[in-house]
């Protein structure tokens, strides 16, 4: 069956229809053949293309497809990409997670202006990389300080830092543990969550609930 033709309000309803990032994916992959035939800005508004592309880019980092987003940003026009705000974020966006600066990731999702049609898919991705990078963390660390875990996170590193009992709590409340005297965080590795695994997947909800209580 042949796909919609490709414009805003069937963007925004590829956004609302798709039940998964692989779905998503898979939807806007599609139709990237049809976006290469509107490149020309006389024939097509430049904000559908640019709607289209940094839409598909984060459909990318959705799915951990870091490499494939890369050479994707490489198929945007030239002029487009140079030129585009959206686009310019989306790139600024891209460098920040492939060199794992965690703090400037929440910073540009946070901070900078993103399309109305967009937010809903940002927002989606700032939970997506706080949940994988908080298994990272409970897998990686046998001990570590707050401030880091805060800032790993896109927590309050502040409060993290004075050793809030809040902050320390939402984590031993969860499996973590707390040496006062070493004044480090310990944490419980997460494995990977299947409906099975009922505990671990409270576990890492009742984490990751902290995260709107604590930005900084």
């Amino acid at each position: 069956m042949d796909l919609p033709d490709l414009s805003i309000d069937q963007l925004s309803t590829v956004l609302t229809a798709a039940q998964t990032p692989e779905d998503l994916y898979d939807t806007l992959s599609q139709y990237e053949a049809q976006a290469c035939l509107l490149q020309n800005p006389i024939d097509q508004p430049s904000d559908l293309l640019s709607l289209f592309y940094s839409t598909f880019f984060f459909s990318h980092l959705l799915n951990d497809k870091i490499c494939e987003a890369r050479m994707m940003t490489k198929r945007v026009p030239e002029d487009l990409s140079h030129q585009d705000p959206t686009l310019q974020n989306c790139l600024t966006l891209l460098q920040a997670v492939w060199q794992r600066r965690y703090d400037q990731v929440y910073v540009i999702l946070r901070e900078l202006p993103w399309p109305e049609l967009l937010k809903p898919v940002v927002s989606r991705y700032e939970a997506y990389f706080q949940e994988k990078t908080l298994k990272e963390v409970s897998n990686a660390y046998g001990a570590i300080r707050p401030a880091a875990v805060a800032n790993y996170l896109g927590l309050d590193t502040a409060s993290a830092e004075k050793g809030d009992p809040t902050f320390i709590r939402k984590f031993t409340a969860c499996g973590w543990t707390w040496d006062e005297n070493t004044r480090l965080l310990h944490p419980a590795p997460i494995t990977t969550v299947t409906e099975k695994d009922t505990p671990r997947s409270n576990e890492l909800s009742q984490i990751l609930s902290l995260i709107g209580n604590f930005k900084g």
